[in-house]
């Protein structure tokens, strides 16, 4: 029994310093103040932490590669099915609430430019004039 043990307690030592690479998930859950956490497989998940912690989700792209479509934002699903022809977060968000998925940014096309990377920081201005006018 005791001879068991010592083998245990070396192979688990041999075992312990290796670097094996870490697999991340594809969704990830992020603020303006914490980096992206890729620790989720369901979109769903990852949308219920991200609202608990007034953050958002992303998508890994080690993990998940996602095709630009013609909108600025992709609705997907915990099935990795992305649609990216939203032009806006609202209409996403709502297919994203009915379908159980999860609203991203959409990769940047070249010949269209990418979101506004402050959208999570700050509201919308277009098409408004200034208050009180």
């Amino acid at each position: 029994m005791r001879r068991h043990r010592c083998l245990l307690v070396a192979l688990t030592a041999a075992t312990s310093s290796l670097r094996l690479p870490a697999i991340a998930a594809p969704y990830c859950v992020q603020t303006e103040a914490v980096p992206p956490q890729c620790l989720y497989y369901d979109a769903v998940a990852c949308d219920a932490r991200a609202r608990q912690i007034n953050g958002y989700c992303s998508v890994n792209a080690a993990e998940l590669s996602i095709a630009p479509g013609i909108g600025h934002f992709c609705m997907l699903t915990s099935g990795n099915v992305s649609t990216c022809y939203y032009l806006d977060a609202e209409s996403c968000n709502a297919e994203a609430r009915r379908q159980h998925g999860v609203c991203v940014a959409a990769p940047a096309r070249d010949e269209s430019p990418a979101p506004d990377p402050f959208r999570h920081i700050r509201p919308l201005t277009a098409g408004g004039g200034a208050r009180g006018q």
